[in-house]
């Protein structure tokens, strides 16, 4: 049987089909769409985390289409080197400029950086209203100190926090208490260093470890015992949570002398690996691992990311909570006391509750905790890094520390590691061949080679505009480095205020080698302005505790070449490769000292 459809018919059984190749096209266009605005999406997303060159500074051109910007570079240059400072003096090298911009982290404004001293100099001081704490510098470090000065912008809590710890770096504060304890202290390691003497036979040992401690020790002690002694209250806290009565040092000369391979080994040339304590007080390690946190914090692509996942991990909470615990402590029991300040907690309590009697804002007890954290912190960063790079130049240049200890000899005649001059001697005491040697020391140390600034207005730096929110990144360290010559700067393109001092320069030829000597004028006398040097910043946002730290290094250095030879150290052990954390210190610190009795 035959079976004829009409049209109507024949439609109606090919519907589906029809159906289904339109809902097939349907579909196919859709998707094609989607794709296309998800594609135009992530375009213009990409496009506007794209780094935003400010017009007019120089910049590697090829970074202006990388995500990251000149991030990883950065980053794998301070991996191989042990220093990110150099690498801004690669690319001021690069594009030959002493103004240039770089790219730093994702979805971020561009960081310009100055390495021409003169006008850093100019900025940090006639011009500080112009460029303020950088946002870098607050990200990266208010993470252990929120609330402290170092986090702060210059408004009026800033300055009154300032003054409410100024008593702390004054003239009677520093040479009567801070003096007296870096004394104590630079003894304890003397004793501990001739202890590793006598055990290592000659051989060369590590120090870090000791500079370390003891410097935590020295900056930490003045806040608690100021003209008289602090209490017993005061005392049972530190002893359980800092030692302080425990006697760091003195666990180390213990744990040094039971350590067996000191006398064991035939070679002379083979370091001695001395046994260090293993009860060190909670605080010390707490500060260690906040500061390692900080380190890896430094060395991040993308430092806001990198600062949640710090937060977030179980050893910065234990070590966060402990730390908390102790400054938390110290300023509720300075808080409870009424009367004479018996130490310069106590002092810097009374002198923010005298503000809030004036109506003004007295410190919270977060920012005292914030404060008092970030004194200890950076004190005692800076003296440690800065002790280790002068033990490393000393032993390294034979003549030159011969010539200081000659100095110091002829102030002293009969000293040695058990007859050392007072602290009152050492403060009292000048030689213009000292003198040059320390400022020489701290200059080529470099321990702080960078400054940071955030713009307040519109500025214009050698000739270049700079709107205002931008982080200024200053660089004086490159003009340190051996292998470059500065910059020829055109005089017309400088701002008023600059041309009003010249910085000056020191040679190609010798700015890159350890030379007290350049400190000396003609007539031998010590020349403090002989050439450019900032390891301290400068203005109202410079080191609240560069007078500290020039007086640690100053007592330290001198009672230390009096008490000890620092003989050559084979070359295994005299690298000179640094290693950044908050500061710039060396990677390993090796001495063989003969003691001087």
């Amino acid at each position: 049987m035959t079976t004829s459809l009409n049209l109507s018919e024949a439609w109606l059984i090919d519907l589906p089909f029809r159906e289904g190749s339109y809902a097939s096209n349907w579909a196919s266009q859709n998707l094609a769409l989607s794709v296309t605005i998800i594609s135009v999406l992530l375009a213009s997303l990409y496009w506007a985390a794209l780094p935003k060159p400010l017009a007019g500074i120089p910049y590697t051109r090829k970074s202006r289409w990388q995500l990251f910007g000149d991030a990883f570079d950065f980053v794998n240059y301070s991996k191989e080197t042990g220093e990110g400072f150099r690498w801004f003096a690669t690319k001021a090298a690069e594009l030959q400029s002493p103004i240039f911009q770089v790219f730093l982290a994702p979805l971020s404004k561009p960081i310009v950086v100055v390495t021409d001293i003169q006008e850093i100099i100019d900025m940090s001081t006639r011009r500080a209203r112009e460029f303020d704490r950088g946002g870098f510098l607050t990200g990266w470090v208010g993470i252990l100190f929120p609330e402290g000065t170092i986090s702060m912008p210059s408004h009026d809590k800033f300055k009154d926090q300032r003054n409410i710890w100024s008593s702390t770096m004054t003239s009677q504060f520093l040479n009567s208490v801070s003096a007296k304890t870096i004394h104590k202290h630079t003894v304890s390691l003397v004793n501990l260093w001739s202890t590793k003497v006598q055990l290592a036979n000659g051989r060369p040992f590590e120090v870090s470890d000791d500079l370390k401690q003891v410097t935590f020790d020295m900056v930490r002690a003045p806040l608690f015992p100021l003209f008289t002694a602090c209490t017993l209250i005061r005392s049972q806290i530190w002893s359980a949570s800092t030692g302080d009565d425990l006697g760091l040092i003195t666990r180390r000369i213990k744990a040094a002398a039971a350590t067996s391979n000191a006398v064991n080994d035939e070679s002379r040339d083979k370091a001695v690996k001395f046994q260090g304590p293993t009860d060190l007080p909670e605080i010390v390690d707490a500060c260690e691992v906040l500061v390692e946190h900080l380190k890896n914090m430094r060395g991040s692509v993308w430092l806001a990311a990198t600062k949640l996942w710090v937060w977030m991990t179980p050893s910065w909470k234990k070590a966060w909570n402990i730390k908390e615990e102790v400054m938390i402590k110290l300023v509720e029991e300075s808080s409870s006391k009424f009367g004479e300040a018996q130490c310069a907690m106590d002092e810097v309590i009374k002198r923010s509750n005298l503000l809030g009697s004036k109506g003004r804002k007295s410190s919270s007890h977060r920012e005292m905790v914030d404060e008092t954290f970030s004194y200890i912190v950076g004190g005692h960063e800076t003296t440690q890094d800065t002790t280790k790079w002068s033990m490393k130049y000393l032993t390294a240049n034979q003549d030159k520390q011969s010539k200081l200890r000659e100095a110091l000899l002829e102030i002293w005649p009969n000293a040695n590691a058990h007859n050392l001059p007072s602290y009152q001697e050492i403060i009292a005491s000048e030689h213009p061949y000292v003198e040059a040697s320390i400022q020489e020391l701290i200059r080529i140390a470099l321990t702080a080679p960078s400054w940071t600034r955030r713009t307040t207005q519109d500025v214009i730096v050698l000739g270049h505009r700079i709107p205002a929110g931008i982080d200024v990144f200053g660089a004086p360290s490159v003009q340190s480095i051996e292998d470059m010559d500065d910059f020829v700067i055109d005089p017309t393109i400088r701002s008023a205020t600059s041309k009003q001092r010249e910085a000056g320069k020191w040679d190609r030829a010798t700015k890159g080698l350890y030379q007290p000597e350049r400190w000396l004028d003609e007539n031998g006398k010590y020349d403090a302005y002989a050439g450019p040097m900032l390891p301290f910043g400068a203005g109202p946002r410079g080191c609240f505790g560069q007078r500290l730290a020039r007086m640690e290094l100053r007592m330290m250095i001198i009672m230390l070449v009096l008490s000890f030879e620092f003989n050559p150290i084979p070359e295994e052990y005299s690298s000179f490769r640094p290693e950044e954390v908050i500061n710039r210190g060396p990677h390993i610190t090796y001495i063989r000292p003969v003691l001087r009795a």
